[in-house]
């Protein structure tokens, strides 16, 4: 029989790992996402610990269901397709960070990842190293890896490399569920 994971995915590929929440408990729900616009099954499935289960106002979800997978808190399987995962990243935290809004750009990846970089470059301190301890320089790399790929027009390549910088992004935005962390 089928894992619920496999029946809400409708045994398709994800597309994208994430990670939405820095928790360390066990996920006891497993949140499921709105249908896929491109087929059956969910957009994405979220695994949540009892506190985060219904504080992420982000992730509108669906259903909630018993987790029955041995998951972190905050690990994500999304089924969606590229151009909506990057959406999702620019929602979630992309623009929150740098400001930097696709539509300005019309929806043009490669120029808005550029136009994101431009503006945490600047961030930077002169004279700092890129080897300095730290998150930023990290982000950058990745997001330089996400700019390059979307260059190319690899939009599931640069979809890869931001997930990595969401996860960073935890460390340079201001953290609104901290509170509802575990103790």
């Amino acid at each position: 029989m089928p894992s619920l994971v496999q029946q809400l995915s409708a045994h398709r590929q994800f597309t994208a790992l994430r990670t939405v929440v820095q928790c360390k408990a066990k996920a006891t729900a497993l949140r499921e996402g709105p249908a896929v616009s491109d087929g059956p099954g969910a957009a994405w499935v979220a695994f949540l610990c009892p506190a985060h289960s219904k504080g992420l106002p982000e992730w509108p979800a669906a259903q909630t269901h018993a987790a029955q997978d041995s998951m972190p808190c905050g690990t994500v399987l999304d089924f969606r397709p590229a151009e909506q995962l990057l959406r999702s990243h620019a929602d979630l935290w992309l623009t929150t960070l740098t400001g930097v809004r696709p539509e300005t750009y019309g929806g043009v990846w490669s120029d808005v990842l550029d136009q994101a970089d431009r503006v945490l470059r600047e961030r930077l301190e002169p004279g700092v190293d890129a080897d300095e301890d730290g998150p930023l320089p990290g982000f950058l790399t990745m997001l330089w890896l996400a700019r390059r790929s979307a260059a190319e027009d690899d939009l599931m390549q640069a979809v890869t490399a931001l997930g990595y910088c969401e996860t960073i992004s935890k460390d340079l935005l201001p953290r609104p569920d901290a509170d509802l962390a575990p103790q």
